[in-house]
């Protein structure tokens, strides 16, 4: 997941290295998976140090590339790498439903489903921050007024240049439906039909010629940087990092029609360990606690009652602030968790058609 765009990280830092041989050396050590980048090393000053500090408790960590398979062989034959992982909500969805993530007791974290952002929770997934993926463009190469709108994003008369898009059907079919007309609160409804997913794969055909693929959120933004694209979809938060920490001021996001995920904590079934998991996710779930993390990354915090925390300035680019969050839509976890794989090998043959 950019910071969130970290989503795709799949190197092994050093610290992991390390870290691998070492899972769970005492029998009171809680060793957390996460895609690694910018956003481990927020948890690690916010959420990890001071938890460590709080409770005696040591945070080792591991990497996690969201491999559903590696997940499930941990449940099935009881060897486990970790007790934690920071995993996309759509693991969560497949790992309940096979039966090989435990199911949260919210009663240990005295927490219930109130206390967490509308939609958010999930039966195997405790959600840690929100983030969105959006589109932005280069105002030094797009004139103002710019696009704002995903039929704008599609309009290479008024707006020429390249498009920079995820290479993964997840999200852009959504946003292909939304460029040929399809409201916001249809989108999934359309998409569930053999029909409607023929016309998002029809919408993306008219803009295919003028597509740059990228397969890791630090190239949706360098790509704009580097000036091979006009306009390019990313994560909310590696939008903003470029934008507001890496120089890249004219990179500019927009605010509409964009899709709001959820970020959470999973357990394979039957880790050991277990308490000091539930001690971790109390703490993490601390309203001020988890509003810390916005220091770093421009991802909502989970904890309803956690946006009292954040600084007022960042709150117009966090997915769920009261001005954002009326021009965005929830992923239908439950549609990607059932039509992922068919979905992908049909993009997937798409994309390699001339």
């Amino acid at each position: 997941m950019s910071n969130m765009s970290e989503k795709l990280y799949v190197a092994v830092t050093a610290m992991g290295l390390l870290v691998g041989s070492a899972v769970a050396t005492k029998a009171e050590d809680l060793t957390i998976a996460s895609y690694g980048g910018a956003t481990e090393d927020a948890y690690r000053k916010e959420w990890y140090e001071p938890f460590t500090k709080a409770t005696g408790i040591n945070i080792l960590t591991d990497a996690f590339t969201g491999d559903v398979g590696k997940v499930r062989a941990m449940s099935t034959t009881g060897t486990y790498n970790w007790q934690l992982a920071d995993s996309e909500s759509v693991i969560a969805e497949i790992g309940c439903q096979q039966d090989f993530l435990e199911r949260f007791d919210l009663g240990r974290l005295k927490l219930t489903k109130n206390d967490f952002v509308p939609g958010s929770l999930h039966d195997c997934g405790i959600p840690d921050v929100i983030y969105s993926v959006n589109f932005a463009y280069d105002t030094n190469q797009v004139a103002e007024p710019g696009p704002k709108s995903w039929a704008d994003f599609w309009n290479m008369e008024k707006w020429p240049g390249k498009r920079a898009m995820r290479k993964s059907p997840n999200g852009n079919l959504e946003f292909a439906l939304l460029a040929d007309g399809v409201p916001m609160d249809k989108v999934y409804e359309v998409l569930s039909t053999p029909q409607g997913v023929d016309r998002a794969f029809a919408s993306l055909s008219k803009l295919k010629p003028n597509i740059v693929w990228w397969e890791t959120g630090a190239q949706s933004v360098q790509l704009l940087a580097d000036k091979e694209v006009a306009m390019t979809i990313g994560w909310n938060g590696r939008l903003y990092s470029a934008a507001h920490s890496e120089g890249q001021k004219q990179i500019k996001t927009v605010w509409n029609q964009f899709r709001w995920e959820t970020s959470m904590w999973i357990m394979p079934k039957g880790a050991p360990n277990a308490d000091a998991a539930y001690e971790f996710l109390k703490f993490s779930s601390q309203p001020e606690v988890n509003a810390a993390i916005t220091k770093h990354l421009t991802y909502s915090p989970a904890i309803a009652a956690a946006e009292k925390y954040v600084r007022p300035e960042l709150k117009s680019e966090l997915p769920t602030s009261a001005e954002n969050i009326k021009n965005g839509f929830p992923m239908d976890v439950q549609f990607w968790a059932d039509h992922q794989d068919d979905l992908t090998q049909r993009f997937n043959y798409w994309v390699a058609q001339q």
